[in-house]
């Protein structure tokens, strides 16, 4: 069982910070029981999470601070990436599974993350950043849900 908690640390907008919070992800992940499959996965979304707020939203400015908070429970573990950028909307990011964007350097963040994560949302578009939250569930043996199936 793992009690209830919260953890934020906040960084200057330097690439060099992501592994930092990619290692408290680990941690606060293994502390919760998710097997090894989940605790990389969940690391993965929440370096690129990390990566998009220093380098897109936060424009590598190192005055400019990027806040993660990792809130957990028996049930869920809940990841909050904030950068102090513009914002963006997700359902503007060209999909970059067609095929004129296969060849583009970037654009596949939002992807990645749903891909490695339960559930992505993404709030604060309106010029006063963006926070990106990621959201994983505790299962049981065999994928199960613990609570709700």
């Amino acid at each position: 069982m793992t009690n209830p908690g919260k953890i934020t640390v906040t960084v200057a907008s330097r690439v060099a910070h992501v592994d930092l919070i990619h290692a408290i992800s680990d941690q606060v992940a293994a502390m919760m029981g998710f097997d090894n499959d989940e605790i990389l996965n969940l690391g993965l979304a929440v370096r690129e999470a990390a990566i998009n707020a220093i380098k897109h939203g936060n424009g590598m400015d190192p005055k400019k601070r990027v806040r993660v908070t990792f809130t957990f429970d028996d049930e869920e573990l809940c990841v909050a990436v904030r950068d102090r950028g513009k914002g963006f909307d997700p359902n503007n990011v060209a999909d970059p599974t067609l095929p004129e964007n296969l060849y583009q350097p970037s654009g596949r963040g939002v992807l990645l993350m749903k891909a490695f994560v339960d559930r992505v949302e993404v709030h604060g578009q309106n010029g006063k950043g963006a926070e990106v939250f990621l959201f994983k569930e505790r299962r049981e043996a065999g994928g199960k849900r613990r609570h709700g199936g």
